[in-house]
């Protein structure tokens, strides 16, 4: 059982795979509870472990650990580790985060994603105030202690709103352009009943679905509390207000 959180570690990590490896992406936007839909995919054992592989901040860790800073070098090296015996690998990734790998045809097609997953939040106020307290805290995943105590900040929120918005707009129109039909869940059924959003996804891949057991080392919890709910509702009621 994992006692600390490390992305890095050999607790995510498969024997190595060879082969090519079929893999799936959670085309995602800040605070939409990927993080905890990746560690239920993991739990399953046959989906790879989907985190994020895309991120510029984690890449120099990842060509520390592996020996290589060439990307396709990298990326080769990632999969063998990151394969499920399935065959399946995963990687989630917010649109900043996928976009260069999308504008290079090669990196793309290297890939092989046979599935987009798309979650999205119907509520984007929440999902924005989510996003303001974890950047003012640096608590992004509940294994993660805060810094300090949020502030309420309504600019911030509209930044993020805006900000979850564009990138909403620049995931479809990918989709769009590249005729992609996305398997879509969304957050609140994946908080409501995990495992129907994890027996989806499994269907999609061709895998055994049904009672499938999620032995997941460790799982991220559910960060809102009533601060987030307090500040939700007082952007409302101020972006609401009748102006004078």
């Amino acid at each position: 059982m994992m006692t600390s959180w490390d992305q890095f570690g050999a607790d995510y990590d498969f024997p190595a795979f060879t082969g090519t490896a079929r893999s799936y992406l959670i085309a995602s936007t800040p605070r939409c509870g990927s993080h905890y839909l990746g560690h239920l995919l993991r739990g399953t054992g046959l989906l790879g472990s989907p985190l994020e592989y895309f991120s510029r901040g984690r890449m120099a860790d990842w060509q520390a650990r592996l020996g290589t800073t060439a990307h396709r070098d990298l990326f080769k090296r990632l999969l063998r580790r990151r394969t499920s015996p399935s065959g399946w690998f995963g990687v989630k990734a917010h649109w900043p985060q996928f976009e260069p790998i999308a504008a290079d045809a090669e990196l793309f097609d290297f890939f092989h994603l046979q599935l987009f997953v798309q979650l999205t939040r119907s509520d984007r106020v929440a999902q924005a105030v989510s996003l303001v307290i974890a950047q003012q805290t640096s608590a992004w995943i509940s294994f993660q202690p805060p810094t300090r105590q949020p502030v309420y900040d309504a600019a911030a929120i509209a930044a993020a709103l805006a900000g979850i918005d564009h990138q909403l707009d620049c995931w479809q129109r990918f989709f769009a352009t590249r005729g992609i039909e996305p398997l879509l869940l969304s957050y609140d059924d994946l908080v409501a009943d995990p495992a129907v959003s994890v027996r989806r996804v499994l269907a999609c891949c061709g895998l055994p679905a049904a009672d499938r057991p999620i032995h997941a080392t460790l799982l991220p919890q559910r960060q809102a509390s009533p601060l987030n709910q307090a500040w939700a509702e007082r952007f409302r009621a101020e972006q609401l207000a009748p102006t004078a």
